[in-house]
């Protein structure tokens, strides 16, 4: 078997999140980011709020099924087409809500975290740009009390670039540059203005750190052992999604407590 190397470089896809509260001008921004960087977007308007000049998909949201069925085509066909070459997915937020199905108890909520994922691997399938656009609960948190759903989670894992969208309260609109990797010699988009600081948004770093502050409150040593132990105990009580604890080892054998504040 012959290994092939991937090649890094300004032709790299662009996977781009922005997010922020209602009325910060995302979609505005959307259309402001593909011309600076001569995109050519079509727009998925989960919400029904894009009013940019963009060209949107006509699709039927009215139940979950038909909102699956209609987003997961529309990818497919867009993914064969010449005439764009972005794919702009407004309403991330919302689209979570709607996929949840009819089914009874917590299989209603299965059934969404497994079409949101094939939603995502036709989206990364496709060949085009992204942009994913949202509300600002898609920022990743985790704290004793609340922890962001998996779903939001890989959203913010797999961008390269992200950004929160803000009015003043005298109608400024303006953004902030919260995650933004590229090789060194890549040129930025006249939208961002210079190459931003990047900002370490990792969530399993996030999490990590929150466990070393947990067992230096508790008194206890911080140690890839006691770390390891403590993310086993929080998994059991149901603070931590089972799903997480390889990467959460993994993550803490090699980066943990040396790289942590």
């Amino acid at each position: 078997m012959v290994l092939k190397f991937k090649k890094r470089g300004a032709d790299d896809l662009k996977k781009v999140m922005i997010y922020g509260q209602d009325g910060t001008g995302k979609s505005t921004f959307a259309a402001e980011y593909c011309y600076e960087n001569n995109l050519k977007p079509v727009v998925i308007d989960v919400d029904d709020t894009n009013y940019t000049d963009l060209p949107i998909l006509d699709l039927n949201f009215r139940t979950d099924i038909q909102t699956f069925n209609g987003i997961r085509g529309a990818i497919d066909e867009i993914s064969k087409s010449n005439d764009f070459d972005t794919i702009i997915l407004d309403g991330v937020t919302s689209l979570l809500e709607m996929l949840v199905s009819n089914a009874k108890g917590l299989a209603k909520y299965s059934d969404r975290a497994m079409r949101f994922q094939k939603i995502l691997q036709a989206l990364l399938s496709s060949g085009k740009h992204l942009i994913f656009i949202g509300q600002i609960d898609m920022a990743v948190i985790f704290t004793e009390e609340v922890q962001s759903s998996k779903m939001v989670i890989k959203v913010n894992s797999i961008v390269n670039e992200k950004y929160l969208c803000e009015v003043s309260d005298k109608g400024e609109f303006s953004h902030k540059v919260i995650k933004y990797r590229t090789l060194e010699n890549t040129k930025p988009s006249r939208v961002q203005g210079k190459i931003p600081e990047v900002v370490d948004d990792d969530p399993l770093h996030a999490i990590c750190q929150d466990i070393k502050d947990q067992l230096e409150h508790e008194g206890k040593l911080v140690t890839k052992s006691t770390m390891k132990s403590k993310v086993v105990k929080l998994i059991n009580a149901g603070e931590i999604e089972a799903n997480l604890r390889p990467s959460l080892i993994k993550f803490i054998q090699k980066h943990c407590p040396e790289e942590l504040k």
